[in-house]
This record gives C-alpha cells, sequence and structure tokens, in this order.
C-alpha cells in the first residue's frame, strides 16, 4: 500500500503525536513510504507534482483495506487533497462505516469543500458529486450548508453540471438529498426535466432500481411531479413491463409506495405490480420482509385499488411457518398492514388474530411500542371490520392511560377521534379513557379541539354519546364549534349531529346543551328522507306477516330514525337484523344498532328484532309464522 504524505511535519513528531501504540507502526510505515514517494516524485520534476501527488493519494485510498487507513492518509495527506482525492475518501468512508467519534473528520472534509467559497467542490465533475453526497446519506451526517452548495453548482448556469449527469448519478444525487430529509424543490424540478428531456430520454435509459430510487426520494420529500412519474409508469410498462420484471422486492415497495405518498393513481401499473408479485406462486412476494409487505399493501389501500387475490397472499406469507414474518413486524408495519386490509374491508380473521397475538405477546411489549397514530390506526381498523377484541381494546386503553395518560396527550385530535369512535362502533365501554380524552381536548384552552375538522367534531360526539357517555363540557364545546362550521359538515356528519341530539334530548334531558336553532333546521332536514333498503330477508318477514293478517308499515321513519316495520296502531316496532348489525364472528350487536334500540325504548316503543340467524334456521313458511306468532305474542301478553 502507498501514502502520500505532503505535509512538513518531521516523522519523529508525527510518531510523538500518536498515543496509542496499536497506530504507531502503521502511521511509520505510511509515513516511510510516502517519504520514499515524495522523493521519486521530486527526482523527476523540479516543480510541484500536485496531480501526480493527488494520483498517488487516490491510488492508496482506493487500496486502504480499513477506515482507520483512510483516516491516517486523510490527517496526513488532506492539505493536499483535491475534489477527487475526497470523492474516493468520502466513498470510501461510507463503504466501511465509521463511529459517532469519527464524526469531525467528516466534518473536516466539509470544510475544505466549501472553504474560498466552495472553489474544491466546484472543481467536482457529476460522479464525484453524485459520491460525495451519496457518502453523506449513508453515513447519515446531515450538512445542510455542504448540500445548498452542491445544489448550487449543479444548477448554476441554467443546470449545465445537472445536465452532464447520467442517470445513476441523479438517483443517487436526489435519493441523499431525500434520505437526508433536505429539501430542495429547485433542484429536484430541475432534476425531473432533465430526466424528461428529449422524450424522456434519460429517464428511459434507468435500470429498475434508479426509477425506484427517483420517485421514492420525490414521495419522500413530497415534491410533486405528475409528469415524471408518468413517464416512469410507461418505462417500468413498456415492452410487456420488461423492466418491471426486474424489480426487486424493495424496488417494487419503493415504487408504489412513492406513486401511494404522493397520491398519483396509475392503474395499469398496480395491476402489472400485483400480476408481478403473484408470478410463479407468489415467489416475488414469499421474498419480501415485512416492510415490504407493509409498504405493498399499504400503498394499494391509500389509493383504493382492490386486488384481494394480492392481499390473500400478502396474507399467506405473513402467516406461514407459524406467522415468523409477522412476528418480525415492528409496530408501525402490524399498523399499516391492518389499516390496509381494513380500508379496502378486506376480512382476514386468521391475519387479524395472529396480529392480536403478536401485540399483546409478552405483556403486550409491542403494542407499549406503538406511537399514538399506529395505536389509532390498529384499533379503527378492527372496528371497521367490526372485530370485536376485549383483550386487544383493553391493552391499547391501558397503553394510552398509562403514566398520567402520557401516550394520550399525545394525540392529535384525528387521533383522539379515531381511538373513540373505535371503542363506540364496537360497543366496548371504556369510561376511563373517554374521561381523559375529553380531558385532552378540553386542555389548553381546547386548543386541541380547535384542530379538529369538522368530521372529527362529529366523530367524536357521536362516539361519546353512542358509548352512552355524557360529557356536558365536552359536547358544549364540540357544539360550539359545529354552528361556527356549519357549512363543512356532509351528510354523514349531519347524520352523527343527529343522533347526539336524539340522544341529549330522551337519555339526558336534564344536561343544558345549546342548540343553534338553524343548524338543527339544517341536521333535519338531512334526515327526513333517509335512503333506505330492503334486503331479501326483510321481504321475506313482511310476506309471512301478511299471511298472518298482521298490519303494518315499512320504511317508517321515527324521530329521523328508519324503522324496518311498524305494527299499525301499536307503538311495536321490529327491526330485521341482518349480520352487518352484529359484531363480526358474533351475535353480539355493534354501537350504532344498540344506540338505535336504546333510544327507540327510550320514546316508549317495543322494539322486536329478528336475528338474520335465527330466521334462516326457519325452513318454512309454517315454521315462520310460528316464530312471529310467539315474537307478538309475547308482547301481548304483557
Amino acid at each position: 500500500m502507498t501514502t502520500i504524505i505532503t505535509r512538513n511535519t518531521p516523522y519523529h513528531e508525527t510518531h510523538q503525536r500518536q498515543s496509542a501504540s496499536s497506530h504507531r507502526s502503521s502511521r511509520q510505515n505510511y509515513s516511510e513510504i510516502a517519504h520514499r514517494t515524495l522523493h521519486e516524485h521530486s527526482s523527476s520534476s523540479q516543480t510541484r507534482p500536485a496531480t501526480r501527488n493527488c494520483t498517488a493519494i487516490n491510488k492508496a485510498i482506493t487500496q486502504a483495506n480499513t477506515k482507520r487507513q483512510i483516516l491516517i492518509i486523510w490527517q496526513e495527506s488532506g492539505r493536499n487533497f483535491n475534489h477527487v482525492n475526497i470523492a474516493t475518501t468520502l466513498n470510501r468512508l461510507a463503504r466501511f462505516g465509521i463511529a459517532s467519534h469519527d464524526t469531525s473528520t467528516i466534518n473536516d472534509i466539509s470544510h475544505t469543500l466549501l472553504q474560498d467559497n466552495a472553489s474544491v467542490l466546484q472543481e467536482c465533475g457529476t460522479q464525484h458529486i453524485a459520491n460525495i453526497v451519496n457518502a453523506f446519506a449513508k453515513l447519515g451526517i446531515q450538512n445542510d450548508r455542504l448540500f445548498e452548495a452542491v445544489a448550487q453548482c449543479l444548477l448554476a448556469s441554467d443546470a449545465r453540471l445537472l445536465k452532464r449527469c447520467n442517470s445513476q448519478e441523479i438517483a443517487n444525487i436526489v435519493n441523499a438529498f431525500a434520505k437526508l430529509g433536505i429539501q430542495n424543490d429547485a433542484l429536484f424540478q430541475a432534476a425531473a426535466q432533465c430526466l424528461l428531456a428529449s422524450y424522456a430520454r434519460l429517464l428511459a435509459r434507468c435500470n429498475s432500481q434508479e426509477i425506484a430510487n427517483i420517485v421514492h426520494a420525490f414521495a419522500k420529500l413530497g415534491i410533486q411531479n405528475n409528469a415524471l412519474f408518468e413517464a416512469s409508469a410507461q418505462c417500468l410498462l413498456a415492452s410487456n413491463a420488461r423492466l418491471l420484471e426486474r424489480c426487486t422486492s424493495q424496488g417494487i415497495a419503493n415504487i408504489v409506495n412513492a406513486f401511494a405518498k404522493l397520491g398519483i393513481q396509475n392503474d395499469a401499473l398496480f395491476e402489472a405490480v400485483a400480476r408481478h408479485l403473484l408470478a410463479s406462486n407468489a415467489r416475488l412476494l414469499a421474498r419480501c420482509n415485512s416492510q415490504e409487505i407493509a409498504n405493498i399493501v399499504n400503498a394499494f389501500a391509500k389509493l383504493g385499488i382492490q386486488n384481494n387475490a394480492l392481499f390473500e397472499a400478502a396474507a399467506r406469507c405473513l402467516l406461514a411457518s407459524d406467522a415468523r414474518l409477522l412476528a418480525r413486524c415492528n409496530s408501525q408495519e402490524i399498523a399499516n398492514i391492518v389499516n390496509a386490509f381494513a380500508k379496502l374491508g378486506i376480512q382476514n380473521e386468521a391475519l387479524f388474530a395472529a396480529t392480536v397475538q403478536c401485540l399483546l405477546a409478552s405483556d403486550a411489549q409491542l403494542l407499549k411500542r406503538c406511537d399514538t397514530q399506529a395505536i389509532a390506526n390498529i384499533v379503527n381498523a378492527f372496528a371497521k371490520l367490526g372485530i370485536q377484541n376485549n383483550a386487544l381494546f383493553a391493552a391499547a386503553s391501558q397503553c394510552l392511560l398509562a403514566s398520567d395518560a402520557r401516550l394520550l396527550k399525545r394525540c392529535t385530535s384525528q387521533h383522539i377521534a379515531n381511538i373513540v369512535n373505535a371503542f363506540a362502533k364496537l360497543n366496548i365501554q371504556s369510561d376511563a379513557l373517554f374521561e381523559a380524552a375529553a380531558q385532552c381536548l378540553l386542555s389548553s384552552d381546547a386548543q386541541l379541539l380547535e384542530r379538529c375538522t369538522s368530521q372529527a367534531i362529529a366523530n367524536i360526539a357521536w362516539a361519546f354519546i353512542i358509548n352512552h357517555y355524557c360529557h356536558h363540557d365536552l359536547l358544549q364545546r364540540l357544539l360550539a364549534e359545529c354552528f361556527v362550521r356549519d357549512s363543512e359538515f356532509s351528510e354523514e356528519g349531519l347524520q352523527q349531529l343527529h343522533q347526539v341530539w336524539l340522544s341529549l334530548s330522551y337519555e339526558f334531558p336534564r344536561t343544558q346543551v345549546q342548540w343553534d336553532l338553524s343548524f338543527l333546521v339544517k341536521i333535519h332536514n338531512t334526515i327526513l328522507n333517509p335512503q333506505t333498503t330492503t334486503s331479501n330477508l326483510h321481504d321475506d318477514i313482511c310476506d309471512q306477516l301478511h299471511n298472518l293478517g298482521i298490519c303494518f308499515t315499512t320504511e317508517e321513519n321515527i324521530r329521523g330514525l328508519p324503522i324496518d316495520i311498524a305494527l299499525k296502531d301499536k307503538p311495536v316496532l321490529i327491526e330485521v337484523n341482518g349480520p352487518y348489525h352484529y359484531l363480526r364472528g358474533t351475535h353480539i350487536l355493534d354501537g350504532p344498532s344498540k344506540f338505535k334500540q336504546r333510544i327507540l325504548e327510550t320514546i316508549k316503543y317495543k322494539v322486536h328484532t329478528i336475528p338474520y340467524w335465527e330466521w334462516n334456521n326457519l325452513s318454512n313458511s309454517m315454521e315462520k309464522q310460528a316464530y312471529l306468532q310467539r315474537l307478538l305474542q309475547e308482547e301481548s301478553t304483557r
């Protein structure tokens, strides 16, 4: 190995500066070699051979076998490094990795690049710049000043240097900025222009990894460029998706995740991705790690792209070998997976059951690592699919309330809305959680409440009422926000607020809550003509009632609540409850159905329910009519 030392320091002084005996011999060897090499250079020329010295330095750097050797070269010869030496040094150090106490050396190198108005940096070619920023990204060292100077170099003179970059260099540059979270919209848009120039000629030269890195970088920094993404999709799909089929599992995950993050819909690309993942008995999907599967299903769900075959195959991968891959998921990945399945309404009981086991294992260690968004997404996913798991929800409540509700206090208003909404939908009572949530929303002059969207306001108020937990101060404040934002509410939000009004009017009449009259009129106008659809189950029951000669009306509206069947001249109602009225896999009414029955009974109606499984077990008209007679005779004997 040859190392060039050009600093005018006697060998014995250099040697004495080394405190560790293990470094003395190596530094001595480098110095001796350096003196010999310098002597050879000086013998051949009377002038200082700067270029030849730098070439020799570069050779020594590339031949170094350890990080320590490279650092010694810098310490002894750094003052004579040119831009090539610096790029090579950083590139090699990034491969070896450095310890935290070595970051001072990287800072020294940065200083060299930036001194004298970044004169050394300006000597860099495209590959050198790509190597420099890529090295900083790999080492995880953020230097905003250096990256700003790099951007200026690339963009100078109408982006002349950037236009000389090849596809790999552009991919590495934007990927480095994104990896360190350094935003530079001007650089990224100029990079996009380079890639798209001349009918996207440079983009067409990208390999699959470069395209994945480019779109991932734009998405990570939230930089929208639909033209670039559309052209990227075309490149990936060209020639029967030849380039897409060369993607690794990570490349696929990064691509779909990038499109989803920026909300760019491309059904053809996602369909081709699903085919690629499922080909050869889902061979590529089976190679995915937990993060890649989480990112893939999350991307499909974010864009609302339904592909049941892909999701079922993903579930099989996660559950294979006693759910080994699922057990490797971190809390965020589990939250993303269950949220994706729920968002698209894809039921997989085995996956959700295994998820609960992972979250609750070892005293719920994984659940305790969840942040507020992860907990909100998990409970919301179970609620969307109607999957009640009291153990999971109890543990989630404990996590949120632990240490004086420290985690709950970190929630955004949207997280709180999703959490209480999930508990209410699944009819899971937790007064302590609801009280703490109310206190969070009302604390600090209700600043958190003021950040609520109109839908979040409706969800929170509705959740408290559905769970039969009337918090006067919170409801008063929520309704005050409603009156201010009355034009923002969707039809769904107004229907929820109507149920709040019903509960306060009939269940909690002593609760003094002020309603704005014009807002009440708006609510009632929304629920005057509710949209209802009848089922075969409903029609069959009506036919049997007719055969029995019982007078009734259908699709009644009582206080804005749609009623399936109402007997004439009697305060008797029949509710036909299909599967969606019950929590999945149980005979337990969900929160909204239980609330409806509770309100109607408060208004003094007798409510009979006909569960779908009881009616489906009746084999003929005789049995069905006998069932209805027994049901109604119970009322006549009271």
